[in-house]
C-alpha cells in the first residue's frame, strides 16, 4: 500500500562509504520516480497489485500509473478520474479496464508500485549497513521525515497534494481493500522483519516475532504520518517538526525493541 521526490540516496551512501553507519536525516528518496513495479489489473479474481504484464501491455500499465501520479500531484484525489487518466495517456477507455476495474484498483496500483519501489530501495541501502539497530532507525526516520509510504516526495507542493490525497485513501482502502493494501505493504513489511530477525540473532533486540514486530513498528509510524499530513493538508510539511518527531517515533521504537 503507499509513492515521491528528494533523495536519502546521496546521504546513504556517503555514509555507507565510511563504514556502514547512518547518521543524519534528510528528505526520503522518491518511490514515484523509481523504477515502477508491475501492478495487477484487477480481474474478478485476482487482486490489482498481483498480475505481471508483458511487453505492451506493460508499457500501458506504467503509463496509465505515471498518469495518476501526475494528476495527484497537480490536484490531489479530485482531480484523479479515469476521464483524466485517459486525456492524459491518450488510451482508449477499453485500455482501462483491459487492466483495472475502476478508480480504486487505479489507486491500489499506485500504492503498490511506491510501496515496492520504496522496499526495493530501502532493501539496497540497507544492506551497506552493518548495525540492524541503523538500518531500522533509516526505515522509520524516512518514513516520518520523506513521507515514503503511502509514498510521497519531501519536496515538492505537488507532492504533498498526492500525500494527503493517499493518506485519505489508504484509510478508505484499508476498511474496503485489506487484502491488497495487505500484498503491497508486504515487501516493505519483510525488509522490515528481515531486520529485526538479525537483530534478534545478534542480540541487540530482544526476543520477539519479527514480522509482527515489523507490523506494530509500521502502524505506529504509518498513522503518525497519516494524521500529520491531513493536519498539513492546507499548507505544506515543516521539516524541522518532522525530524524532530522522526527522533521522538524512533527513540520510542528503538526502547521497545532493544535487549
Amino acid at each position: 500500500m503507499l509513492s515521491s521526490v528528494g533523495s536519502l540516496g546521496k546521504s546513504i551512501d556517503e555514509a555507507a562509504s565510511r563504514g556502514g553507519h547512518w547518521t543524519g536525516i534528510e528528505t526520503a528518496p522518491s518511490p514515484a520516480r523509481m523504477a515502477l513495479s508491475r501492478p495487477t489489473p484487477a480481474h474478478a479474481d485476482q487482486p490489482a497489485t498481483m498480475s505481471v504484464f508483458e511487453g505492451g501491455e506493460q508499457d500501458r500499465t506504467r503509463l496509465l500509473i505515471d498518469a495518476a501520479y501526475d494528476l495527484l500531484d497537480e490536484a490531489g484525489l479530485e482531480g484523479l478520474t479515469i476521464r483524466a487518466v485517459l486525456a492524459r495517456t491518450g488510451l482508449a477507455r477499453r485500455a482501462f479496464y483491459e487492466r483495472f476495474q475502476g478508480k480504486d484498483d487505479l489507486v491500489l496500483a499506485v500504492f503498490d508500485s511506491s510501496l515496492r519501489s520504496a522496499a526495493m530501495q530501502f532493501g539496497e541501502m540497507t544492506r551497506r549497513i552493518a548495525s540492524p539497530t541503523e538500518a531500522l532507525h533509516l526505515i522509520v526516520s524516512s518514513i516520518v521525515v520523506g513521507q515514503l509510504g503511502p509514498g510521497l516526495d519531501g519536496g515538492r507542493s505537488g507532492a504533498h497534494l498526492r500525500s494527503a490525497a493517499l493518506s485519505r485513501e489508504h484509510l478508505r482502502l484499508a476498511q474496503s481493500r485489506p487484502a491488497e493494501l495487505q500484498a503491497a505493504l508486504q515487501p516493505l513489511l519483510d525488509l522490515m522483519a528481515e531486520h529485526l530477525g538479525a537483530g534478534i540473532e545478534t542480540g541487540e533486540f530482544r526476543p520477539a516475532e519479527p514480522h509482527l514486530q515489523a507490523r506494530l513498528i509500521y502502524n505506529l509510524v504509518s498513522t503518525t504520518v497519516h494524521t500529520l499530513l491531513l493536519q498539513e493538508e492546507g499548507g505544506g510539511p515543516d521539516l524541522a517538526e518532522r525530524e524532530v518527531l522522526a527522533a521522538a517515533i524512533w527513540d520510542f521504537c528503538r526502547r521497545a525493541i532493544v535487549a
